[in-house]
């Protein structure tokens, strides 16, 4: 049975700003963090309130820049070892299962498999999101990119912004 689930954001606020890594972008961008009140629903109809959330999303595509948007090599991998599988067993059926459609499994399994290795083993890896962060510098901006006002540091040492409330992280 489908079950449609999600989350609503209700009165999303800009609370602050940051200089990070967008994997969506595959650079480095301007990251703003939205405070909303979340609400869970099923089919639509908000049943629970979950209280206030800070999500960050990518200036530039909207979604959030650590989120990965690549198939994971473990996934190919895994893809690759049930080619392999499949290839196997078409090549193993016997005589009476002589049909088209194993004629043409016999070929293509045996041929994604390849293909699928040689992705594997040619493309290097790509570096982490950890490594990826620590080549981008932080934020030094004084003015809110939001409402143009000066920042000000407070007492802990964050910078932020008088009139709308962001902070610089």
């Amino acid at each position: 049975m489908l079950i449609i689930h999600g989350a609503y954001h209700f009165w999303p606020k800009r609370v602050g700003f940051r200089n990070d890594y967008c994997l969506g972008c595959q650079a480095p961008r301007r990251s703003i963090a939205w405070r909303s009140f979340d609400v869970g629903h099923i089919y639509w109809i908000p049943i629970l309130p979950v209280g206030y959330w800070k999500h960050w999303k990518c200036s530039m595509c909207g979604r959030d820049p650590h989120q990965t948007v690549k198939t994971r090599r473990s996934f190919i991998w895994a893809g690759f070892v049930c080619l392999l599988v499949i290839s196997w067993v078409v090549w193993a059926a016997p005589a009476e299962f002589d049909i088209t459609f194993v004629r043409i499994l016999r070929l293509v399994a045996p041929a994604g498999a390849i293909a699928v290795l040689l992705r594997l083993l040619l493309v290097p890896k790509d570096p982490s999101l950890k490594e990826r962060l620590a080549a981008i510098p932080p934020a030094i901006d004084v003015a809110c990119p939001f409402c143009m006002t000066s920042l000000v540091p407070d007492l802990g040492g964050r910078w932020s912004c008088p009139a709308c409330g962001s902070v610089r992280s």
